[in-house]
């Protein structure tokens, strides 16, 4: 009997997993009428290699609670006693939720979990999976043996438990941080959260409806189950004398070249695309150019504001981020609103606070008429001036910006044990490990971007945006002179501060609120200041504020938490921070001063 088959009749939660587990490989053919228009992640193949079991650490993220509970058999135990001694996948959930990318997701991706791991004695001995309703009132123990019956595996170890009254499901679900509000019937509001957590009893990794992906946390679980010896561990990465011959390769540490989304760009292409950077008059009052917010003495990023500013002195509301390495992102912006260089590149010509064009045919009419520029790119693309060919300009030069080759690099890929001292090591065994960072800022086993691609709340928006406004503020005037002023004798004038939602900006998701895209640290030390909105001036604070555990809020990303790192500690991840900077920053930075500017006063 299919799982289809055998939820005819029950709940409209199994009835909605049992489709999508029996079609979901088919759901680009046919979908119903009233099918979601995006699904989440781990319903379909994962669209980036995951990580390799072992060559990362998971960090504690705090105790796993426990309490009463009431199984499918209606027996009372602990919720430990259910967990065992190695590795569990934990989900709240409810069994009539009918949000496709809600419980539904958690108890697909469980599931498939256990059918992928099920094959390995040794893993299937020491995973359990737990499935927890806070359903008390509809998901009796007869209700979860028929739900369990639907999807368990044979032989998996897979509990449906629930709370024993409405004291202990309100303590338990406090403890775990999942916020539950029943919306009428049996129809319940909560953030999706699945817990990962190890033979101590220690969550090590929180999983939202973004990062739920069977093929990830697989991954976790074997790393888990390695690092308490049940797993061979994976062997360490070698280390060849080719390697280390080629350790001054401004690439090494940084993904193939061919790994960038779009073309390789041409000799022709990059200078065309680098002459179009520099170039002033592509601002609507020909003051402002690409460079003016991306200096490459500074990082290709600007050190002296906070936030960027456009044309005439416009807010602009974020900093502006480095441009280095850009090319291998497919997250640009800080809240992910474009995902190829070649589009990204109109949004600040059109942005009226930017660059200040009114139009792309504004835009285009005006180098069909500089000298010069119709050649180039008939040179450059064999085709005419457009919007396309204007994109693939600009993305070529940013993919020409290529830094790698750090201490860092020297030293973890290139196997010069000389090229960083012990502080920089420490902290990056810090970064690692105690401090957690790696969860976001991505190394892999031969490069890395230290970014995640992904976004996350760490609670600067919500604090920006739910805050009081100050009443004064302390001005410097010049080096050493500052005043204090009230702020209301210069409100009528001044233009009112823009707010920022960040990523729900873009999608209109409450969920969203308050999300960015993690930053790239390559050549971090280059770029300050710091965080989306410019708000943190150093390092030292920016790892200060994560050793505090960021601004709590509803939304907060779980994965932010204070560390409990001393003094000498975060000295270290400084250190650390401080040995991704490349030399060949300076090579860009003599080339970009070498690159002709066309005068904005004529044509």
């Amino acid at each position: 009997m299919t799982a289809l088959a055998r939820a005819r009749g029950r709940a409209p939660g199994i009835l909605l997993l049992a489709a999508l587990a029996t079609g979901v490989a088919a759901q680009h053919h046919q979908q119903a009428p009233d099918a979601p228009k995006i699904i989440a992640p781990g319903y379909a193949a994962l669209n980036y290699e995951a990580p390799i079991p072992g060559s990362y650490r998971l960090p504690p993220l705090g105790a796993a609670a426990d309490g009463d509970i009431v199984d499918s058999s209606g027996a009372q135990r602990r919720l430990h006693q259910a967990f065992g001694d190695g590795v569990t996948l934990l989900a709240f959930i409810y069994t009539s939720c009918d949000d496709v990318n809600g419980c539904p997701l958690a108890t697909f991706v469980m599931a498939q979990v256990a059918r992928r791991l099920q094959a390995d004695p040794v893993i299937r001995e020491r995973l359990k999976l737990v499935s927890y309703s806070f359903d008390i009132a509809h998901d009796t123990p007869a209700v979860l043996s028929r739900y369990a019956e639907s999807f368990r595996p044979d032989g998996a170890r897979w509990d449906f438990v629930t709370a024993p009254d409405a004291d202990t499901l309100r303590t338990t679900l406090a403890a775990y941080q999942q916020t539950v509000q029943q919306t009428g019937g049996h129809a319940f509001s909560h953030i999706l959260r699945v817990f990962l957590v190890d033979g101590e009893q220690r969550i090590r990794n929180i999983y939202s409806t973004a990062f739920l992906h069977a093929d990830t946390v697989a991954a976790d679980i074997r790393t888990l189950l390695m690092e308490q010896g049940a797993l061979a561990s994976a062997p360490a990465p070698a280390v060849d004398a080719a390697t280390t011959r080629n350790a001054d390769d401004p690439l090494l540490g940084l993904p193939p070249l061919t790994a960038m989304p779009g073309p390789q760009p041409t000799a022709a292409q990059a200078a065309l695309g680098a002459r179009l950077f520099f170039d002033r008059r592509l601002s609507l009052n020909r003051t402002l150019s690409c460079a003016m917010c991306h200096v490459p003495a500074q990082g290709f990023a600007v050190n002296e504001l906070a936030t960027a500013v456009g044309i005439e002195g416009r807010t602009v509301k974020r900093n502006a981020p480095t441009l280095l390495n850009v090319g291998w992102l497919g997250v640009l912006f800080h809240d992910a609103r474009e995902n190829r260089l070649e589009q990204q590149v109109w949004a600040p010509l059109l942005a009226s606070n930017e660059m200040g064009n009114p139009s792309i045919g504004y835009v285009l009419d005006n180098l069909r008429h500089w000298s010069g520029y119709a050649a180039a790119f008939e040179e450059a693309f064999g085709t005419g001036i457009g919007m396309e060919s204007v994109g693939a300009a600009l993305a070529a030069y940013q993919r020409t910006l290529v830094a790698g080759g750090s201490p860092f690099d020297r030293w973890h890929y290139g196997g010069d044990e000389t090229a960083v001292d012990a502080a920089a090591k420490r902290g990056f065994a810090l970064f690692r490990g105690k401090a957690g960072c790696v969860a976001c800022h991505s190394v892999g086993p031969e490069h890395a971007l230290f970014t995640d691609q992904q976004l996350h709340n760490t609670g600067l928006g919500y604090r920006a945006s739910m805050a009081p406004d100050a009443r004064r503020r302390l001005t410097e005037l010049a080096p050493g002179v500052a005043i204090e002023y009230d702020l209301s004798y210069v409100q009528p004038s001044a233009e009112r501060k823009p707010n920022d939602l960040g990523r729900y900006e873009v999608t209109q998701d409450p969920a969203d609120r308050w999300k960015y895209r993690t930053a790239p640290l390559r050549n971090v030390a280059l770029t300050a200041p710091y965080m989306h909105d410019g708000s943190l001036a150093t390092l030292a604070a920016v790892v200060a504020f994560y050793d505090r555990g960021g601004i709590p809020n509803e939304g907060l990303d779980p994965l932010v938490h204070p560390l409990g790192l001393s003094a000498a500690e975060q000295a270290d991840l400084v250190a650390f921070l401080e040995s991704l900077t490349s030399p060949a920053v300076a090579r860009l930075v003599d080339e970009a001063q070498a690159i002709e500017v066309s005068n904005p006063r004529v044509e």
